[in-house]
């Protein structure tokens, strides 16, 4: 038997990263199992030069979201981060931004906030997008400004994925791609070992993979995760992903203040004091998020 890590899921089978001699395989997951996901640590063991995957070892989180039936779908497991793209083009968007600091604070694990296209900005603009950032720093989210032109425009982001396990997601056009093939050189290589593993072909747009990196780091490619609903989450539940307004709240009159309209609000009061400690696009985008649909 050997320990390995989901590299994707195929359908019907998923490769397996096993290390060592052996390297990628082609495995046939028990029926038992759960549906696996890139990131799983699994027991694999061989029969006749057949892999199977026999045991799902305990994951410490999962990224998941709601399909079109509203049910709740795997992802990616063992995350530390959810690493969330934004540039211009397409445009920073905060209010996507926050739904997928939600979705993180769901899933167990941290957000981090990456502006990619650095080195297309005016002064302006960069100004413009360091000020965004420096919201989210304040409120302990990693973040970068970056470029994939150079080492040193890289150079923030690789500091950052040292020793964390994240999945990128953002909506097209931001340069995850771009991202992905600075922070491997190798991926052609890589990718060609898992199509001769499994027989799949190439790297497609609608397959989640996972990648090792040189920094003891992990970075998983969620290609399909272009934008997270919270249509399905309850107000508790976007409330919670706002950490400045549990912060602040707990000093609200009630415990279960909305901070829209109830009396004795903090939030309230922090904003109409013209407070820096909540941004008010921050709290216009909780309005929002949270409305009844």
């Amino acid at each position: 038997m050997r320990d390995g890590y989901v590299i994707a899921n195929f359908n019907a089978t998923v490769a397996v990263e096993l290390g060592g001699e052996i390297g990628v395989v082609q495995a046939h997951p028990m029926r038992s199992l759960p549906l696996l996901v890139a990131g799983d640590k699994v027991v694999c063991e061989a029969e006749e030069d057949i892999w199977r995957v026999i045991e799902l070892q305990p994951r410490t989180s999962v990224l998941e979201r709601a399909d079109r039936r509203s049910q709740m779908k795997a992802l990616a497991a063992n995350l530390t981060h959810l690493g969330i793209v934004s540039a211009a083009p397409p445009g920073v968007d905060d209010f996507l931004i926050d739904q997928f600091c939600i979705a993180a604070q769901r899933c167990g694990i941290e957000a981090m906030i990456i502006v990619n296209k650095a080195d297309r900005y005016s002064p302006e603009e960069t100004a413009e997008f360091e000020k965004l950032l420096s919201v989210y720093a304040a409120l302990d989210y990693p973040t970068a400004l970056i470029d994939t032109k150079s080492e040193t425009g890289m150079a923030p982001l690789i500091d950052l994925l040292q020793n964390k396990s994240v999945a990128l997601v953002g909506a097209s056009g931001v340069g995850k791609s771009s991202i992905i093939k600075q922070l491997l050189p190798d991926l052609d290589v890589r990718v060609g070992a898992i199509s001769a593993a499994t027989g799949f072909g190439s790297h497609t747009t609608s397959v989640t993979f996972r990648y090792a990196l040189p920094n003891n780091g992990v970075i998983i490619d969620s290609p399909g995760v272009r934008q997270y609903s919270v249509a399905h989450l309850s107000a508790d539940d976007v409330r919670a992903g706002y950490r400045e307004l549990s912060i602040i709240g707990e000093t609200c009159r009630f415990n279960n203040c909305t901070h829209k309209v109830e009396p004795g609000c903090a939030v309230q009061e922090q904003l109409a004091s013209g407070s820096d400690s909540i941004a008010r696009w921050r709290y216009d985008n909780y309005l929002k998020l949270s409305a009844p649909s």
